[in-house]
């Protein structure tokens, strides 16, 4: 039952992110961006993972740019298997990028592999979250193996739009939680 859930959830959140407004998107996606850049979590941070956004998620392409001006040391992931495996690898600009797994931005180098037990924030993607920090990814299960491995020191924040956090979503034991929500209408700490 939980597994219908989480799909319908899923596709209904994809179809809503799909038919936002542009200029709407764009508006929130500068609001959610200053509210992580102006973070505590940002500022005591010196090595970041972020997803690079793709579709219709939150934005992260003007974060990236700005944590690299910044001095961060930025990772961002690349699928090593079709099977769930996905590792973290630094980046210096969106210019290290090309198209790989599902068509999404990936590093083109991977020399530099960063553990996530290295990072001090990671920057969570996802469909849909509740207030308990709860997320439904994509299904796949690449990020809540990934975060297996971040342990206590990293902050987890996840991005998101005000329409993608709801009360309570179903989870499972294997389910990693968010530290932190930023929305473009609130940050949720938990």
């Amino acid at each position: 039952m939980e597994f219908k859930v989480k799909e319908e959830l899923r596709r209904l959140m994809i179809k809503k992110r799909n038919s936002m407004d542009l200029n709407k998107k764009a508006e929130w996606d500068n609001k959610i961006t200053s509210q992580l850049i102006e973070s505590s979590f940002y500022k005591n941070a010196k090595i970041i993972f972020t997803y690079v956004s793709f579709g219709s998620e939150v934005d992260t392409h003007y974060f990236i740019k700005y944590a690299l001006n910044d001095k961060k040391v930025l990772c961002v992931p690349k699928i090593i298997s079709k099977n769930g495996i996905m590792k973290a690898f630094r980046i210096n600009s969106l210019g290290d990028l090309k198209a790989g797994s599902f068509g999404i931005p990936e590093p083109e180098d991977c020399s530099i592999e960063i553990t996530p037990s290295k990072m001090d924030l990671i920057l969570m993607p996802g469909l849909v979250f509740d207030r308990g920090g709860g997320r439904v990814g994509y299904g796949a299960g690449f990020y809540d193996r990934f975060l297996y491995g971040a342990g206590k020191k990293a902050s987890k924040v996840a991005l998101a739009y005000d329409f993608q956090l709801l009360n309570k979503i179903p989870s499972d034991k294997f389910d990693i939680k968010a530290d932190a929500i930023i929305t473009n209408k609130e940050i949720i700490i938990l």
